[in-house]
């Protein structure tokens, strides 16, 4: 009997493009709009160090806390293992002053 050949059941591009969409915020972000982070799989240190729930106590990885878009365009790539998201804003919390890098499709406007 004939192993059956699995890769032409599925198409990992259409997979990913699936996934890239889903809780994703398709409205463009300008310097100075407020949001707030959908999903915190993309986000990191200004520097690139990915979040820890440990040592970030102040994002407390909840979604209401409102940051403030400050750049926008980057072209940072960030690895996070099983996935590489392009990083295009930077966003600062307006209370601490923290800084962070994100895909702008995980935040939405406030």
């Amino acid at each position: 009997m004939d192993t059956p050949d699995f890769s032409e059941l599925f198409n990992l591009d259409e997979i990913n493009d699936l996934l890239d969409n889903q809780d994703r915020d398709p409205y463009r972000k300008v310097l100075g709009d407020r949001v707030q982070i959908l999903d915190y799989s993309s986000c990191t240190h200004l520097n690139g160090r990915p979040l820890d729930f440990e040592d970030d106590e102040e994002m407390s990885f909840n979604f209401v806390t409102e940051f403030i878009v400050i750049e926008t365009g980057c072209l940072h790539i960030y690895d996070a293992y099983f996935k590489k998201y392009k990083q295009d804003l930077i966003i600062v919390n307006p209370l601490t002053n923290k800084k962070y890098m994100i895909n702008s499709g995980h935040v939405k406007l406030k």
